[in-house]
């Protein structure tokens, strides 16, 4: 780990954490699963019956062809908002935990110099 490297920020080799700007971050990742979550349902809804796209032979290749992308796609999209609100939830843990550690550190900190 360097100074530069944006994990270790004071050159100690020590995983370092700004846990304000951590935690914003994570607010915004959370936030983007509710967007993705919103925009879906809009788009959803004004989706094609699945294999009802064009008309003729053309239109019966292409729906053959591409039922199994639009089933996959149907069943995936609604639940990948849950992994955003599990990935930020998962980190705003991981900022109290850091907190916590950190504090228990400097309280080991100060009883040694006691």
């Amino acid at each position: 780990m360097s100074v530069d490297d944006g994990v270790s920020m004071d050159g100690d080799d020590v995983v370092d954490m700004y846990t304000g700007d951590t935690d914003r971050k994570l607010t915004v990742i959370d936030a983007e699963g509710v967007h993705l979550s919103t925009a879906w349902t809009g788009i959803e809804a004004t989706l094609p019956r699945p294999g009802t796209f064009g008309h003729g032979l053309l239109g019966a290749v292409f729906n053959s062809r591409t039922s199994e992308a639009d089933t996959s796609i149907r069943e995936a999209a609604p639940v990948v908002p849950r992994f955003y609100r599990d990935i930020a939830a998962a980190g705003k843990h991981m900022v109290k935990a850091y907190e916590a550690h950190d504090a228990e550190a400097a309280n080991y900190i100060l009883i040694q110099l006691s």
